[in-house]
């Protein structure tokens, strides 16, 4: 029987073929899941999207699968189904897959996902596949039951480290999933990010503009060189697996940067610790000891990860050979009368509200998958046009065209059952988007007093000694240094003087507080506190309580030089700012009520620099 089992990941994609084995699809064992979409529509995929993203990044999604519970993703001005995005994916496995096939036809082809998925996302990677042109049998096969399959018939946990989160899931003897849990703020991502703001924290004072420059880039070079560093940082964390330290290329005008194990040690052991805490707490759930503990994905193979868990757990863990290949590898392994699939759909891992779709899809797990009825016949990978969605200019290709077609469905129900009669002893989960969440819901103080505002310029900026001293205030509540820090903003009114600065989930923030309305429903807080240390513990602690990609940079205006930190979730948006030397600081917050899903830390920072930040 011809096997061919696909394992879609979020940095990765992995294709095994039966009596071949890996299957070369983008020049290696390993494709970046990643799409560009070029000017004249056409879709391109791994390498070669990752090679055109720096024409225009607009344009590229290096993770299309971590938008699994949206209907589209914004790539330049079009708004692409993310089934377009996933289908064009497996079309490029299928290219790559069908000259070995010599002809034949595959019996059956095994798409692995999460555990945790429900029908709704399981449902998505199906009708992608379908639209890839992959015809014959689809079998959907958790990661975990796929690498368990690999390690006999034992109780054991697989424990996986992924590009974008940590899941970990502990199965029985007969392979299936007893319980399983999560970080969404712990993956591979997550270590790059750490070690680029690890970077900029030695390297940014010598030129900060360049910094922001390199942080959120503008033009073509500077693309183009934040591409290059997070490829140097990508492979500095994969040399420090086995070398004690590396040096880092920096773009100019930065010098190469040196970094030890040890300082990539410090700044992700708090991380393992907690992916620890969670595999107790499953293992706990699930009420089996597992006899082994198999390490999944790429960043496992840092040994840190294996000492952790040892540390915490007690049991030293299966590391194999080739972390990256074997949820693909396992699922063509594994009994199929052995998988079990979760009936209901969690709360969306990855934005919110989910996907709403409504044409059918066929439920199946056993027997042939019927081709979408919105298209029409087999659809062949190499060659031909397919129906376009007419909400979506163009067609879409990496070598050929990639079917898209209109709405796509949930699957009301799956057959399979998951397991749920184990005792409930998990630990307390921490939520780790509250308190974001709750930080950009603050309660500002919106009014419309228009009061005396002082002028600066020159020698009549107010110094440091002055902001502490200086308690007087004008008629919209503003201090000297806090004038000095608002700048024009409030000009245009909508600034009143609070009691304290009100953030939810946090302590009230105490000091002079002047809270102003913008527009947009842009809103901001301005703090004068006791010292220049309170202010930035402040800060810190409200950047600290970030759960999601941030923005970070240097600005400088009004005779002040500080930084900001900005994140974004759920369609709420943070930025916290500093005056250096000053005990001051501001939050800028958003709410946005309509496309939410589109708020980014990037648009929270241009609005900032545009409207907010104090000028010369």
């Amino acid at each position: 029987m011809r096997v061919l089992s696909v394992d879609l990941g979020t940095a990765n994609t992995v294709a095994v073929l039966s009596d071949h084995g890996v299957v070369d699809v983008d020049g290696g064992p390993t494709m970046p899941s990643s799409v560009y979409l070029d000017e004249d529509g056409a879709l391109l995929v791994g390498r070669e999207a990752e090679r055109r993203s720096r024409q225009d990044p607009s344009r590229y999604e290096a993770n299309p699968k971590r938008h699994i519970d949206k209907a589209t993703i914004k790539l330049g001005e079009q708004n692409l189904p993310v089934n377009d995005a996933l289908a064009a994916i497996y079309a490029r496995v299928m290219e790559a897959v069908t000259p070995l096939l010599q002809g034949a036809q595959l019996d059956e082809i095994r798409l692995t996902h999460p555990a945790e998925w429900g029908p709704s996302r399981r449902n998505k990677l199906l009708s992608s596949a379908r639209l890839a042109g992959m015809t014959g049998e689809l079998v959907p096969v958790p990661e975990a039951i796929a690498v368990a399959s690999l390690g006999g018939g034992r109780p054991l946990a697989v424990y996986d480290f992924g590009a974008d989160t940590f899941d970990v899931s502990m199965l029985d003897s007969e392979h299936r999933i007893l319980a399983d849990g999560s970080l969404s703020d712990v993956g591979g991502l997550d270590i790059d990010q750490a070690l680029l703001e690890h970077i900029g924290r030695m390297v940014s004072h010598k030129d900060p503009a360049g910094w922001q420059r390199l942080l959120r880039p503008v033009t073509v070079d500077d693309h183009r060189a934040r591409l290059g560093l997070r490829e140097e940082l990508r492979l500095a964390k994969e040399d420090l697996s086995e070398l004690p330290q590396v040096e880092v290329m920096m773009p100019e005008p930065f010098e190469k940067v040196v970094i030890t194990r040890a300082e990539l040690e410090a700044l992700i052991r708090p991380s393992l610790i907690r992916s620890a805490e969670v595999l107790i707490s499953t293992v706990r759930k699930a009420g089996v000891t597992p006899e082994h503990v198999y390490l999944v994905g790429g960043s496992c193979r840092m040994p840190l990860v294996a000492q952790v868990i040892a540390e915490k757990v007690g049991i030293v863990p299966t590391s194999p050979d080739h972390p990256e290949t074997i949820v693909a590898s396992g699922a063509q392994v594994v009994d199929r009368a052995m998988i079990t699939l979760k009936p209901e759909d969690d709360k969306p891992k990855f934005v919110e509200p989910p996907t709403v779709v409504t044409a059918p899809v066929s439920p199946a797990v056993t027997g042939p998958h019927p081709v979408n009825p919105n298209v029409s016949g087999p659809n062949p990978v190499v060659s031909g046009s397919f129906p376009v969605n007419p909400n979506v200019s163009g067609q879409y290709s990496a070598s050929g065209t990639y079917p898209v077609t209109a709405p796509y469905s949930v699957n009301p129900s799956v057959s399979g059952s998951y397991p749920m009669n184990f005792p409930q002893q998990q630990a307390p989960k921490k939520d780790n988007k509250k308190v974001l969440i709750g930080v950009g819901a603050a309660v500002l103080v919106l009014a419309g007093v228009i009061g005396a505002a002082f002028a600066f310029s020159g020698p009549d900026l107010p110094s440091a000694d002055e902001c502490k001293d200086d308690t007087s205030q004008d008629g919209q509540g503003f201090t000297k240094c806090l004038r000095q820090l608002a700048g024009h903003v409030p000009d245009g009114g909508g600034c009143e003087k609070a009691d304290s600065a009100q953030i939810t989930g946090m302590e009230e923030i105490k000091g002079t507080v002047v809270s102003c309305t913008i527009r947009d429903g842009y809103s901001v807080q301005y703090i004068l506190t006791d010292s220049v240390t309170g202010a930035e513990n402040n800060a810190d602690a409200i950047a600290k309580s970030f759960q999601t990609d941030r923005v970070e940079a240097d600005w400088t205006g009004n005779g002040l030089e500080g930084g900001y930190r900005a994140a974004t979730s759920s369609g709420t948006g943070v930025l916290v700012f500093t005056a250096k030397g000053r005990p001051m600081f501001g939050i800028l917050t958003k709410n946005a009520e309509e496309n939410a899903d589109e708020l980014k830390p990037d648009e929270m920072a241009d609005f900032f620099e545009k409207s907010v930040q104090p000028g010369e």
